[in-house]
């Protein structure tokens, strides 16, 4: 309400990581998949990493080691989840596994038609663009699965900002440095995270890459962002709308924002040149076409026929009016503000569903942990302090006979 992203006290951090325990207990990823004697253990993991997150979010002087080891119960739990959920009965893994190995035989996954989709799945396209199967093609090789390299884009980008929350908030106000981490650490131990890695939805690897251009703006380094932002934009059609917003911010700009865009078209080139028509009814048509479904969580269903689609662009325009108000030169307000326009397009889009809420959900949150670092870099230490900073505002020179602070 207050149109800023201000950040959380620990009271509410604590009360909302507990609240999310209650359907991570209730409603566990057992769905459409083969469940291993793993499963328990990674899903107990993932709960373990909410309480001890809320223990981080209370207990200020071992903030730093308790987020420390929730992450890594969810970095564990993550994986082990994979392991303990074989073959997902969802287009999303049969497409990407046998794209990925038709890719390794010279084959073109635009062309591709996939064989054991469950009935009323897509079966007939690739219906993402190329870097979804690029970032996944490792997995596939070293262990057979793609699920686990969209992980480890995932869990690099968010080492990556971790990394950049611990240098930018150094020297400052440590309580509020370390609140940055253990919101980090909530926004990959949410519900449903487990499930995106279990289901192989692409989100893993669209949130891996902005939170490395989130983590290299926060380090300074504006140009080198640009290759993490056009690999997010190479990876989901839908990810362009956070681009207008990057263009907007000052600290990153047209041009960066045109670097970016052309490095996601350099990627899809060689697929557009190979099929253009092909490539343009699996990545475009596909979705024009595509109807709308009763269970999507969204308005779409709601609103008279005629006006869904202005609804559409009338929403995003909010979200966008939203996020404008946000763009205060801050790296928080560029991740918090493409985490408001995802949220507006979902709210009215004909298909959205639990994964592209999760990651909506993240990147605001997300934006909190980057206002915690930004607060604690400018904040006043408090009477008494003894840490660099502070001695170096007490100390004073002597020139020419005068006392200079």
């Amino acid at each position: 309400l207050r149109l800023v992203p201000n950040v959380p006290s620990k009271g509410s951090i604590a009360l909302a990581l507990l609240i999310a325990l209650v359907p991570q207990v209730w409603w566990p990823p057992s769905g459409n998949v083969e469940l291993g004697p793993l499963f328990r253990v990674s899903t107990t993991l993932g709960m373990v990493a909410g309480a001890v997150l809320i223990a981080a979010a209370l207990v200020e002087g071992q903030r730093l080691r308790l987020a420390a080891g929730a992450i890594g119960c969810t970095v564990l739990a993550g994986f082990l989840v994979i392991q303990a959920s074989g073959r997902p009965a969802i287009d999303v893994w049969i497409i990407l596994q046998q794209s990925t190995s038709g890719l390794l035989h010279g084959a073109n996954p635009y062309t591709m038609s996939f064989t054991g989709v469950p009935a009323g799945q897509t079966s007939n396209c690739f219906n993402y663009l190329p870097f979804t199967f690029l970032a996944a093609l490792p997995g596939r090789v070293a262990f057979g699965d793609v699920r686990y390299a969209e992980l480890v884009v995932l869990f690099a980008g968010i080492g990556m900002l971790l990394w950049a929350l611990q240098r930018t908030g150094r020297g400052g106000r440590g309580g509020r440095a370390a609140l940055g981490i253990v919101l980090v650490g909530m926004a990959v131990s949410l519900p449903g995270t487990l499930r995106v890695a279990q289901q192989s939805w692409n989100e893993s690897i669209i949130l891996g890459c902005l939170a490395a251009a989130a983590a290299l703006m926060l380090l300074g380094r504006a140009w080198w962002a640009v290759v993490p932002l056009g690999l997010a934009l190479a990876t989901k059609q839908h990810v362009v709308l956070v681009l207008p917003l990057w263009a907007l911010w000052r600290s990153f700009g047209p041009r960066r924002a045109l670097v970016s865009g052309g490095l996601a078209a350099g990627i899809c080139l060689p697929w557009v040149l190979a099929n253009p028509s092909r490539f343009y009814g699996c990545t475009v048509n596909f979705f024009i076409d595509l109807p709308a479904r009763q269970d999507s969580l969204s308005v779409w269903k709601l609103v008279p026929h005629g006006l869904q689609l202005p609804a559409v662009v009338v929403l995003t325009a909010a979200g966008y009016l939203l996020a404008s108000r946000l763009l205060d030169g801050t790296v928080s307000g560029v991740v918090f503000g493409s985490g408001l326009v995802f949220a507006a397009f979902d709210l009215a889009n004909k298909q959205s569903f639990e994964n592209q809420w999760v990651l909506a959900c993240q990147l605001l949150i997300l934006g909190l942990a980057c206002r915690a670092v930004e607060h604690a870099a400018v904040e006043p230490e408090p009477p008494g302090s003894t840490t660099l900073e502070a001695t170096r505002r007490r100390t004073t020179f002597r020139h020419e006979g005068a006392d200079f602070p």
